[in-house]
């Protein structure tokens, strides 16, 4: 696990660039906890944000040996589910810049994946991803859900073995 602080002004102006810097950290990066203080410096006021982090997502191909597994976090995801999450995490870039707010305030990498690995189908399914609410599941549920069946679709759309047909 590796830790890194990103300090971002309170004056909007000043914080656009250092927000940018922490939205790509974020896009890159499995959180696993983040701690925040508001804090004196010479420069005026400012949020110090400590982020633990590991570097990417695991990926596997591999399918767990049992349902209950999909939900262990220390389960490396498989192809697919990385392959939901990359697309989550596009709509949430792309929504927090619509909103102005950072991307954690849109869904936090931990609320995606756990959308994943349960998988969700409906807005019930959303309302049970800990900590994403009901307000949220409300508010995005219907784009997350969009996205999520869009990828599973395409998965049994385009088989593997599709690949090949026709060709002599």
């Amino acid at each position: 696990m590796r830790c890194k602080i990103f300090s971002v002004p309170l004056e909007p102006e000043e914080a656009l660039d250092r927000e940018r810097k922490l939205n790509d950290f974020l896009v890159a990066t499995n959180v696993k906890r983040v701690f925040a203080s508001l804090a004196n410096h010479p420069e005026g006021p400012m949020w110090s944000v400590l982020f633990f982090y590991e570097d990417g997502v695991q990926v596997t191909q591999k399918t767990p040996a049992s349902p209950d597994a999909t939900m262990d976090p220390s389960t490396p995801l498989t192809g697919e589910q990385v392959k939901s999450i990359v697309a989550l995490k596009k709509w949430r870039a792309d929504q927090a810049a619509l909103e102005g707010v950072p991307l954690y305030m849109v869904a936090q990498n931990k609320w995606l994946e756990e959308m994943v690995r349960m998988p969700v189908r409906t807005l019930d399914d959303l309302v049970k991803v800990r900590g994403l609410g009901e307000r949220r599941a409300q508010k995005y549920g219907a784009k997350i859900l969009e996205i999520v069946n869009t990828a599973n679709a395409a998965r049994r759309t385009w088989p593997a073995s599709s690949y090949s047909a026709g060709r002599a």
